[in-house]
């Protein structure tokens, strides 16, 4: 199997197989089997994925990191390349995860600030308590530490809040910490995308706002943002694709609102936004739109 198709394959795995994915990352990174790598750009992506299986989906923060030391010694892994200081960062989240040590303080102010973040969304479902403490920290710091608006540290506190949030949403209960957190990293996301991405970056944020209140129980938040998402839209040429799950979050709110009346009108304008998609799309969109008709059946 080349790298690609390992890679793709893998990520389309490792939420309901986490286990068995790193099995595979471990053995593929076995001497004599280090062929999967060919070239340094592949470095980065793989050892994302090693980071976020034995961190955020395991918490094997040793194993993790043994395995990261193992794409360093690479022959493809150049001394002071941008995988190189990838690797030094995913080594220090996990690091910093076990307790095991506390690497930051020799790192530029970036890159301090994206190991604490990582290592924030890796113990978010391990230990709470400390992945809110240090995603706070990490925003605190990117406060005082005046970057430049296009520092690579607001792209990762951004995802890092997406991802947070994503995560918290999908837990079918959360303790009072663990809502705060989601409620928290989904506010920081979108702040960051503000900075850090385009408009569509934005409004897929207050997307994720309007989710994350739903999971909250406040839908009266969740509308608003949902709101939000579909004016950002509307401003941005009405993009179908962004239509479509604007309208599928104000179609949620509304129905957690009770109001009938609405859900009805954003599910037929989630339908409009639908039959606007290209045919790629309504495919992987068709099991959304077939939930949000059964509701208002």
């Amino acid at each position: 199997m080349d790298f690609d198709s390992f890679l793709s394959r893998a990520w389309d795995q490792h939420a309901a197989d986490a286990a068995g994915v790193a099995e595979r990352l471990a053995a593929a990174l076995d001497d004599p089997a280090p062929a999967l790598v060919t070239d340094e750009e592949q470095i980065t992506p793989l050892a994302h994925l090693v980071h976020h299986v034995y961190g955020a989906h395991l918490g094997r923060w040793a194993d993790g990191r043994a395995l990261l030391r193992r794409l360093a010694a690479h022959p493809a892994c150049s001394a002071g390349g941008a995988a190189s200081a990838a690797l030094a960062r995913f080594q220090a989240s996990l690091a910093l995860c076990e307790g095991a040590a506390d690497e930051r303080a020799a790192m530029t102010a970036s890159d301090r600030i994206r190991v604490t973040a990582l290592a924030a969304a890796n113990l978010a479902e391990h230990d709470t308590a400390r992945a809110s403490v240090l995603f706070s920290e990490a925003q605190a710091a990117a406060d005082a530490a005046g970057l430049d608006a296009a520092d690579a540290t607001h792209r990762a506190l951004a995802v890092m809040g997406n991802n947070l949030a994503g995560t918290l949403e999908e837990k079918t209960s959360r303790t009072p910490a663990e809502r705060e957190l989601m409620i928290a990293a989904a506010q920081a996301g979108r702040r960051y995308w503000a900075l850090a991405g385009t408009w569509l970056e934005t409004e897929r944020a207050e997307y994720r706002l309007a989710m994350t209140w739903l999971q909250a129980g406040d839908p009266a938040q969740a509308r608003h943002h949902a709101q939000l998402c579909l004016a950002l839209v509307h401003d941005n040429g009405g993009v179908a694709l962004e239509r479509f799950f604007g309208f599928e979050a104000l179609a949620l709110a509304e129905r957690a609102a009770g109001n009938a009346a609405g859900h009805a009108l954003a599910v037929a304008q989630a339908s409009v936004a639908f039959a606007a998609l290209d045919e790629g799309d309504r495919g992987w969109c068709q099991p959304t739109l077939d939930k949000l008709q059964a509701f208002s059946a």
